[in-house]
């Protein structure tokens, strides 16, 4: 294992998160006193009771909420400017350094076994280690996510911390071996409790701010009177109803998969948005439109976006990063059933709050949310009802600006953890994408509401 040099930044975590209407469950910006590429910070966390050295190119966000049974803190990597534009994300999540608060040090090896016995059906492995601060620990690998994901278990005086980590491949990679070496575990110095942070079931269905609301319900009465047009044209479907058919087999990729022409599949966002290249400020005057993944975002096949036919994790290769502000609407890519609307958890923690609408066997995946409207259970016409608003959560950025987006993707067969989450199945391309408000050259006119757009590259402009 590496270890980073003693080159320290002090970075104070327990008293560090604000709450904020136009940027949400964001981290107060802490100037480093020293500066220095190649060496290291210090994260210290009085409420955890951790403390460690990490690289100068990592950063920390704290958890937005309190969750029923841990608290901790996320670290990412900050990618060059040469790895955003080959990946298309700013940043990477490493892991989640967390401390089950309610847990008596009695119950370390039950919460193991939960663990292993929780994703029992992808056969993980299970091993001890030894830390670098001398405590033993039992690794569990093998789990899924956005990325391939493993845990950490281990003890300190009376309290049971559990490590996070994300990597290219199963196992800990040497992102894992720096925490894992340099994590330094004492009695923390403050409560969780002293946070009076938001329980996370509480926080879940957080709501826009007052300023906002109005221009959100004219925005949706808008869609609405464009979509009933051509409702009552017959070209869309009201109520409960299911597609049966079965994605075909894309010619290009033997493991990937496009739309059929009997499912309906639109755009995510309304008139509300206004955030593209850089600065939301210059499309303050031309409402209604975004990009497929622009702004740099992950385009089909890149970065997060690689999961074609996985059997373990999520696959995602036809997933697009919509940008779109906080506090804009955002919508599911076509009816049905609301099958999760909840917190991504352990390797899905990066996804933040996330809506999953289901019909048939396929399911649409709408991440990064700053709040969520809709209950599981729900069926939801998607047309006009709002399932949530754009946002960050599960990934942090410096550039607040660059950051909110929607993680918006069709998966057709996948499985569900034993929580709810989706995990493999077949990644689906769009064939066309409904709009309401659109005049592009490709896009296929139907009864004066609108029509599909038909063709599709990187940072293609869209009005929804």
């Amino acid at each position: 294992m590496k270890r980073v040099s003693n080159l320290l930044i002090m970075l104070l975590i327990g008293a560090s998160v604000l709450t904020s209407c136009d940027k949400p469950d964001e981290l107060n910006p802490v100037q480093p006193a020293v500066e220095d590429e190649q060496f290291s910070q210090l994260v210290s966390d009085d409420v955890t009771g951790v403390s460690l050295s990490i690289p100068s190119d990592w950063h920390v966000k704290p958890d937005p909420v309190l969750f029923e049974k841990k608290y901790g803190f996320f670290l990412y990597a900050i990618n060059t400017e040469q790895e955003v534009a080959e990946s298309g994300h700013p940043e990477d999540p490493i892991a989640h350094v967390s401390m089950h608060y309610k847990a008596e040090l009695n119950q370390l090896e039950a919460l193991v076994n939960e663990k292993m016995q929780q994703y029992r059906d992808f056969n993980p492995t299970k091993k001890e280690i030894l830390l670098g601060n001398g405590h033993k620990g039992v690794v569990i690998a093998g789990l899924p996510g956005t990325k391939p994901y493993s845990v950490v278990f281990t003890a300190s005086g009376k309290n049971i911390y559990e490590l996070g980590f994300w990597s290219e491949t199963a196992g800990l990679d040497e992102r894992a071996d720096i925490i894992l070496e340099n994590i330094r575990l004492e009695t923390p110095a403050r409560s969780v409790a002293s946070l009076e942070l938001r329980p996370a079931a509480e926080a879940l269905f957080k709501t826009p701010p007052a300023e906002v609301k109005v221009r959100n319900e004219i925005a949706v009465a808008e869609r609405k009177a464009l979509a009933m047009r051509a409702v009552e044209a017959g070209e869309l479907r009201v109520g409960p109803y299911e597609v049966r058919e079965k994605p075909e087999l894309a010619r290009q990729n033997s493991c990937g998969f496009t739309a059929p022409s009997t499912l309906y599949w639109q755009l995510q966002w309304d008139g509300t948005n206004t955030f593209y290249s850089g600065s939301w400020y210059s499309m303050r005057n031309k409402p209604g439109w975004s990009a497929m993944s622009g702004n740099y975002g992950s385009w089909w096949g890149e970065n997060y976006h690689v999961g074609l036919c996985y059997t373990d994790r999520l696959n995602q290769y036809y997933t697009n990063d919509w940008p779109i502000y906080y506090w804009e609407n955002a919508y599911a890519a076509f009816s049905g059933y609301v099958e999760w609307a909840a917190w991504g958890t352990d390797g899905f923690a990066s996804l933040g709050r996330y809506v999953v609408v289901r019909n048939g066997k396929y399911r649409s995946l709408t991440a990064h949310l700053s709040g969520i409207n809709v209950s599981s259970g729900q069926w939801i016409d998607a047309y006009w009802d709002v399932i949530g608003w754009g946002g960050d959560t599960g990934e942090y950025y410096a550039n607040a600006d660059w950051a909110p987006h929607l993680h918006a993707g069709v998966n057709w067969g996948a499985s569900l953890t034993y929580n709810g989450q989706p995990y493999g199945g077949q990644s689906v391309k769009p064939r066309r994408l409904r709009c309401f408000s659109c005049n592009n050259y490709d896009v296929a006119a139907s009864s004066g509401s609108g029509g599909y757009y038909n063709e599709f590259w990187h940072g293609r402009w869209m009005k929804y």
